[in-house]
């Protein structure tokens, strides 16, 4: 009899994981890391956890992934110092309870589901919030619908594609709010190509949309509008011109845009703004070309480009972009400069921002992450000294684009890559994150040069399934939980070698702090929030944490 009903109180409170990842772990391959990752199909696919009020105010909650297999897990705990409600009291007694039954209990040969890991962690750290230290307003995070990703969503069944568009856009999803999408062809397409394909057709009369909008690209868009309700903010920009417009005949970085063609290049925007508008798709922001640099750090790249410099994309904002959207009714487009690494700043924004006309249109600096382990984020700040009215919005990143080996499944050191570095951009007054390919195949393609690099998602179509790796987690620690409209606020830390940590308001009253463990080693830190109180955290060793309360 005793054994029955110490059954039933164990079932009682113990909380059964729902919708939870099903696991799959990579071995280790020339000497890369291991690393766990999820699997999604037709039938199934784990969510995302909300992170709840609770009606406690001392209470918090806390989202943990780590190297070890943790994706998404919830648990909660206690600030002290904070005045108790009824709602606390009863949740005390709970507590009680529980802790009595467990006491009554311990010495009988049967296993009670409340205990606690032993944890064995290194001398205390601190990290205070500073509330009132009050920086940038977040915008937002997301991703790149490009043809490849577009395809590889296409190449699923229905069910399970609208998972992997669940994963990203639906309501237990990481809530992407951004999709950046190329005008025209890629790198990551099938084949170069724009949409003014006849030579010499300077009216535009032949201006078209391809098949890689029609089919995949538009539809994805869409699917992703309905899913997230309608507050997707929608990015393009061209990766090159039409080859007639060009000074070469190559797709390439070794070309640039013929002087006489610069209103035809303007109007080509509009064309393209104007067929997406008749297509249900409104833009939020655009830029004038992708890595319009790129020929200085990657002289005999094979992917399609244009070379700019700083003077000739001010100018030619100045004097034909702009004025020809306000004329075409999308003067509610924001213009980003540049759209390239850190490494052509800060004299790129310099040179387009000290000419007044350019500072009065130019809403900010479109930045791509590659690189920034040669530059340091100092230029980051140096723009906002100079221009604070600037918006600093991080625009593409992908892991694996310099390495030997393409794609590694399971990656957590990918995704520590991916934290570190929105953790230190936004530490220095960015305010969106955008990755690349939102999806790409098992090969880290299609890409029509060859240029396979690794995605949140892979997909492999052959099985209708796909997977989901430690950076989409990641990823789904800021995402999630820093919703647009937050504000990033200070903090300070003490004892914390190799952590790293950034803090948010957000706009439901709440504090988000994510914290991630770069050490093999449990870290045991201390939270002082001099508005809350104070606690404890233990945090795992190779880990991603977001921890919020209100």
């Amino acid at each position: 009899m005793w054994r029955t009903i110490i059954f039933v109180i164990s079932v009682a409170v113990t909380i059964a994981p729902t919708n939870s990842c099903i696991e799959r772990r990579r071995s280790k391959e020339n000497g890369d890391d291991d690393g766990y990752y999820c699997v999604c199909n037709a039938i199934y696919c784990d969510e995302v956890p909300d992170a709840i009020r609770p009606c406690n105010p001392a209470e918090y909650v806390l989202i943990t992934s780590s190297k070890s297999g943790l994706f998404f897990n919830v648990s909660n705990g206690i600030y002290n110092n904070v005045e108790e409600t009824d709602c606390a009291k009863q949740h005390f007694a709970k507590q009680t309870l529980r802790a009595i039954f467990t006491t009554i209990f311990s010495n009988m040969d049967i296993q009670i589901f409340l205990e606690e890991e032993t944890v064995k962690s290194s001398p205390l750290g601190k990290i205070t919030i500073n509330r009132t230290d009050v920086y940038q307003e977040i915008f937002g995070f997301g991703g790149a619908v490009t043809d490849s990703a577009a395809i590889n969503i296409h190449d699923l069944t229905h069910e399970t594609s609208d998972h992997l568009m669940r994963s990203y856009f639906g309501p237990r999803s990481i809530n992407y709010n951004f999709i950046r999408t190329p005008m025209g062809g890629s790198d990551f397409s099938t084949r170069p190509y724009t949409y003014a394909m006849v030579e010499n057709d300077t009216s535009l009369h032949y201006f078209e949309l391809q098949t890689e909008d029609y089919v995949y690209k538009i539809p994805t868009i869409k699917r992703a509008q309905e899913l997230n309700k309608g507050k997707i903010k929608l990015i393009s920009l061209p990766w090159s011109a039409s080859l007639w417009m060009k000074t070469k005949n190559s797709w390439t970085n070794n070309s640039k845009l013929r002087p006489e063609y610069r209103q035809v290049w303007a109007d080509y925007f509009v064309k393209y703004f104007e067929a997406y508008r008749r297509n249900g798709l409104e833009f939020w922001g655009t830029m004038c070309q992708n890595e319009p640099e790129s020929h200085k750090y990657i002289p005999l790249s094979r992917i399609n480009a244009m070379a700019w410099t700083a003077e000739e994309e001010r100018d030619w904002i100045v004097e034909h972009l702009a004025p020809t959207l306000k004329k075409k009714g999308f003067e509610h487009i924001k213009i980003f400069s540049l759209d390239d690494n850190r490494l052509s700043l800060p004299d790129w924004a310099k040179t387009v921002f000290q000419n007044k006309k350019a500072r009065d249109i130019i809403s900010g600096i479109a930045i791509h992450f590659y690189y920034d382990t040669l530059i340091g984020p100092s230029v980051l700040d140096e723009i906002k000294q100079l221009f604070p009215e600037k918006s600093l919005i991080y625009t593409e990143a992908c892991a694996a684009a310099f390495e030997g080996t393409k794609v590694i499944l399971g990656s957590w050191k990918q995704g520590e890559m991916y934290a570190t570095n929105i953790i230190e951009s936004m530490s220095h007054w960015v305010s969106s994150w955008i990755d690349w390919n939102i999806v790409l195949n098992t090969n880290g393609g299609p890409t029509y040069i060859e240029n396979y690099v690794n995605s949140p998602i892979l997909v492999n179509s052959t099985a209708d399934e796909f997977y989901k790796q430690p950076m989409f987690y990641v990823l789904g620690h800021f995402s999630k939980y820093v919703p647009p409209n937050s504000v990033r606020i200070g903090t300070t830390s003490e004892n914390t070698e190799g952590i790293q940590n950034i803090a948010f308001s957000t706009p439901d009253g709440g504090v988000v702090l994510v914290i991630l463990n770069l050490n093999e080693e449990e870290k045991e830190i201390l939270i002082d929030d001099p508005k809350k109180g104070t606690t404890k955290i233990n945090v795992l060793g190779k880990s991603i944490n977001t921890m919020k309360y209100w």
